[in-house]
This record gives C-alpha cells, structure tokens and sequence, in this order.
C-alpha cells in the first residue's frame, strides 16, 4: 500500500497524542510541529496527504497553517481538531479548505481521529486533483477559443486516427482541459465525451514541460487509487501538452495502451510533435473564424 505523510501541528502537550492517534491509520507517517511557521516549512517542502492542526497555536491559528497549504497544496485535506467551537472560527477566510471539523471535546475524540484522516484521505484520493500556477488565466486562454464554432471534429477525428496507427496504440485522443473536466474533441478507440479532472491523467501531465509517461499506472502511487483512472481499463500513458500562444497549457494529445509499455525519447519527441500540430489546428481555425467576424 502506497505510504502517506500527514502533518500534525498542535501544541507541545498534545502534538505527541495526535501523531500517535493518526499514526495508528495503515500506512501512514506522521510529521510533527508545533508552530505556524514551522508547519509552513514542511508545507513548502514536504508532498503531504492530509494535515490535522489546532485552531490556537503559539503563534498564530490553525488558519494560517491552511492559508499557507491553500497556496502551496490547494487539493491536500485538512481536518481543524481543536476544542473551539465552529462559530468561533472564521473558517469562510480559508475557503473550502477545511475537509473536517472534529471537536476534541466529544468522547474518545483522539480515538477517532484516526478514523476522520483514514476516510478523508481515501475522498481526496478519488476527487482530487492538483492545479497549475495561474490557475484562472488559463481558463481565460481556453475560453478565447469557440469551440462551438470551430469545425475541427474532422481535423482531429484524423489525426487521432494517425497517431494511434503511428505508436501502435489501442487509444489515441485530443482533450481540452477545463475548470472541472477535460472535454475530449476526438478519440480514436474509446467513445469518451468528456471525464472528470479527478479521473484523468492529463490534469498530471499539463503540470511539466516534457511529455510525461506513466508506464504502469497502476504502479505509480498518483493514480494507484485512483477508481476514476482504473474504471477506464487502461494501465500506460503518454501524454503531451498543447500550449496556447499565451503559454497557458489548455490541453494535451495522448495515447494509452492496456498494458504497462515504454516511450522512447524519439516517441516522446514525435508525441509532443503531434501535440503541436493539433494546437496548429486549433489556432488555425480560431484565426479563420475571428477573420470571418471582422469582415462581417
């Protein structure tokens, strides 16, 4: 079982019996401290899988420790175990940041925060997903283009067809990643419209520069869990970005394969080749139709 890190940040006379209680949850590590500060530390510099904190800290409040996981880990849960009551926290500053709210005033409270981690770490491994820098104007670049008047179904239909005969691969598909799903505009193999950000790869791969290979995914710990990406009966993926002249990565070209395979370093090279080529096609279309309206 794929191993989790959770951060524990309570005062000093208690911080031991929460890593205890949330260290007792199968395959979990649990990261102590007991400041704001130094809880940003870890948050900046450590993959976390959840964090448990208390509302009063010495040097501050649990929400500047969700402040600071909201910037640098927005999808990481967090669970406020505290005996302050809700009514008294401004939790509408952080968002919708906090997954849990477990009062230590209720019997047997660290007894079950084990139990609060476990589940809330199971949800976030199912509807999670990571978000790139710029986040908003990236969707303002997607949103340039129209695609309910660009005809590029056949343009895509086509190449999709070409690239799944080039790398031999049983799928091959163009998707366009919006706020909350990515909405597939041709697929050769696979009747998919549109799939969640949570069920697809690609929400992964649009965050490097490089085309990035998932040789086995159900090997690799990101997608291991992951129901969404196992319901879609495919266990390997390339996938490459197509990147807007703004520089905002709207979308990507993949292929998939029902078996764990390798790319080379000239596959990945013609892959994002073939991704570039369906950005082409994109603008291209975009610029006849902004064309066609100036002249109207």
């Amino acid at each position: 079982m794929t191993e989790r890190t959770v951060l524990c940040v309570d005062g000093e006379s208690e911080v031991d019996d929460v890593a205890t209680a949330v260290g007792e949850v199968e395959s979990v590590t649990a990261v102590t401290r007991t400041s704001a500060a130094d809880a940003a530390t870890v948050i900046e510099t450590t993959a976390l899988d959840c964090v448990v904190t208390e509302y009063g800290l010495a040097d501050g409040t649990g929400l500047d420790v969700l402040r600071t996981l909201r910037t640098e880990q927005p999808q990481t849960p967090c669970v406020l175990f505290t005996d302050v009551r809700p009514r008294e926290i401004d939790t509408a500053s952080v968002g919708n940041l906090v997954t849990e709210y477990l009062s230590k005033d209720l019997p047997n409270a660290t007894e079950r925060l084990g139990g609060v981690v476990a589940d809330v770490i199971s949800h976030s491994a199912q509807v999670g997903f990571p978000l790139p820098e710029g986040e908003g104007d990236r969707l303002e670049s997607l949103a340039r283009y129209d695609l309910a008047e660009l005809p590029v179904e056949a343009s895509f239909d086509r190449l999709t067809d070409l690239v799944a005969d080039h790398f031999e691969t049983p799928i091959a598909f163009v998707g366009l990643i919006e706020e909350d799903a990515e909405n597939i505009l041709a697929c050769h193999g696979a009747e998919w419209g549109r799939l969640t950000r949570e069920e697809t790869v690609c929400t992964h791969s649009m965050l490097q520069e490089d085309v990035l290979v998932v040789e086995d995914l159900q090997a690799d710990e990101r997608f291991a869990g992951n129901e969404g990406i196992q319901n879609l009966g495919v266990r390997s993926y390339a996938g490459a970005n197509m990147t807007a002249p703004e520089g905002h990565v709207i979308g990507q070209l993949c292929v998939l394969d029902h078996e764990p395979r390798t790319y080379s370093a000239d596959e990945r090279r013609r892959l994002q080749q073939f991704a570039e080529t369906a950005m082409e096609i994109l603008d291209l279309r975009q610029s006849l139709r902004e064309a066609r309206e100036l002249s109207a």
